[in-house]
Formats: structure tokens, C-alpha cells, sequence
């Protein structure tokens, strides 16, 4: 197992280094003159003169060859600076350090919301498949997960706040402002898991072990819960770190329609203020998620299920 785990963070560390190089180069490798670009950003559209972006360039390294650029951006990098904000002339460490405790607040409890919605109904639909209550949720699921986020955001907002008056329709500072924007990421992917959830208990069900436990005196839905739920949990874990990793995509709609200060509307504010060098951290951090969470989660699978660490 630790062979293969070794082998599996190696190629980790490679794909973070990869991600790193293409972060570096996407906004490098625009077309244009890289340091006119980020002066004109800085002067609000105005366009400098060529004297004024030699001056730039040279005060900033940018007419260093791009390879040495890369180097002296990554040796930075490993010491904990992404640059300063072309906006604030802040470190945008600091900026993202505030803005992903929120990203990573509400991630989480979306995660959890879905999977308390998903876990039960997918029991509920591999133990009575093909019945009314299994057509109407995965009626629900495919619905879920056919509506657009920005939609289904604007629908709740106009519902719950709008017409109900019961939530704020953006901001943070208490749990209230927490509530639209979990409810509209933890339906999109609850159907998802809904499904998984169904097919993988389907597939245990069919299994000999399982007649063997019915022989055996166990009712149905005792079968389900102390056998087949239990063996369905790696596969569960798998996918559900996959789905989180997901959704920090919708989340830069989701923060941005709700006002909420977290990773994703950092980084449409810094599109739109064309502050490149945030961009590029926040391309950085969340590529690396991915990532990282895969990671994890395989770290996790290996310790909870000993089959698994044969091919970890």
C-alpha cells in the first residue's frame, strides 16, 4: 500500500506542477504585449506610451526571458507569495486566505445538504425500483440537474425573499445569507448522488451475499442498511469528493448572484477589474483542488476499505 501510495501523491505533485505551468502561461501567452496589458489595467483602460511600459517591464521583471519568470514566480510561490493585487496593492494571499474560509464554508455544507437529501431517497428508490416514488425522484433528479444554477438561483431568490420575505436575498454575516446559496448547489448535485446512490445499492442487491443474508432471516431493509450500504460507502466517498470538488464551478455564479464573499466572486470581480495577477491565483487554487481532493479522498478510501489499498 505505501508504494502505491507514494506513486499515487507523485503523480499528484507532477499534476500540480503542470497545473502551475499552464496557470503561468495562459496569462503570459495572451496575445499582446503582457506588460502593456497589465499597465493599461492599472491606469483604468488608459493606454500608456512605449516608454512608459519598458519602465514597467523592467521595473517588474517582465522583459526577463519567460522561463526565468516562471522560475522566480514559483520560487514565490513556494513561499507563500501570489503577488499583490493590481486593484488594492494588497498581497492577494491575504485577499484569498478571507475569501476560500467562505468558498470552503459553503461548499461544505452544501456536500452535506446533498447527501442528506440524496442518501435517504436513493435508499428509498433501490428499495421499492420501479415504483411511483422512485419515477417521481428521478422525475426530480433529472429536473435538478437539467436547471441552469443562475435559474434556479434567481427562482428561490424571488420565492424566499421577493415574495415570502422569510430570506435575505444576499450578503453574509449570519446563517440566514447561508441558506439560498447552499439550498441552490446542494440540489444540483443531490440528484446526481440520488442516482448514484440507487444504482450502486441496485448492483449490491444482486449480489449472492446478499440472498444469503435474506436465507439467513435478515428483512430487506435490514439487509440494506447492515450489508449492502456498508460495502456501497467507498464507491459513495469517491464520488460524493469528486461532486465537491465540482462545486467550486458552480459557486462563481452561485457567490456572485447571492453576494456572498467567497473564492468565485473574488474571481469575477478580478476578471472584471482585469486584475490578472488574482486571476491567476484563483486559477491556481482552484485547478489544485481538484486535485487535492481526489487525493484525499483516495487517502481516505484506502484506510476505510481494505480492498482498495490493492489498487491505491
Amino acid at each position: 500500500m505505501t508504494s502505491r501510495l507514494t506513486a499515487r501523491m507523485t503523480h499528484a505533485l507532477v499534476l500540480l506542477f503542470i497545473v502551475s505551468v499552464i496557470s503561468f502561461a495562459l496569462l503570459h501567452l495572451m496575445p499582446g504585449n503582457f506588460a502593456e496589458i497589465l499597465l493599461m489595467a492599472q491606469m483604468d483602460g488608459t493606454l500608456p506610451d512605449a516608454t512608459q511600459v519598458a519602465h514597467f517591464a523592467a521595473d517588474n521583471g517582465l522583459d526577463d526571458p519567460l522561463p526565468y519568470q516562471y522560475l522566480r514566480w514559483l520560487v514565490a510561490l513556494f513561499q507563500g507569495d501570489l503577488g499583490k493585487s493590481f486593484i488594492t496593492d494588497e498581497p492577494i494571499l491575504g485577499d484569498i486566505s478571507l475569501r476560500l474560509g467562505q468558498s470552503l464554508l459553503l461548499a461544505v455544507l452544501s456536500l452535506i445538504t446533498a447527501l442528506m437529501i440524496a442518501v435517504p431517497l436513493g435508499i428509498i428508490c433501490a428499495r421499492y425500483p420501479g415504483s411511483r416514488i422512485d419515477r417521481i425522484t428521478g422525475l426530480i433528479s433529472v429536473i435538478g440537474m437539467s436547471i441552469p444554477n443562475f435559474w434556479y438561483a434567481l427562482l428561490l431568490a424571488l420565492l424566499f425573499s421577493l415574495v415570502l420575505g422569510w430570506l435575505p436575498t444576499g450578503g453574509h454575516g449570519t446563517w440566514a445569507h447561508a441558506v439560498l446559496p447552499t439550498m441552490v448547489i446542494a440540489t444540483s448535485i443531490a440528484g446526481v448522488l440520488s442516482r448514484f446512490v440507487r444504482g450502486s445499492l441496485l448492483e449490491e442487491l444482486s449480489k449472492p451475499y446478499i440472498r444469503t443474508a435474506k436465507a439467513k432471516g435478515n428483512g430487506r431493509l435490514r439487509t440494506v442498511l447492515r450489508h449492502a450500504i456498508p460495502n456501497t460507502a467507498p464507491g459513495l466517498l469517491t464520488f460524493a469528493g469528486m461532486q465537491f470538488a465540482r462545486i467550486f464551478d458552480g459557486m462563481i455564479i452561485v457567490e456572485t448572484l447571492f453576494a456572498w464573499p467567497g473564492l468565485g466572486r473574488f474571481l469575477v470581480e478580478s476578471l472584471l477589474n482585469r486584475d490578472y495577477p488574482a486571476i491567476q491565483a484563483c486559477f491556481l487554487l482552484i485547478a489544485s483542488s481538484y486535485i487535492l481532493i481526489n487525493l484525499a479522498v483516495d487517502i481516505v478510501i484506502a484506510i476505510y476499505d481494505p480492498r482498495a489499498r490493492e489498487v491505491v
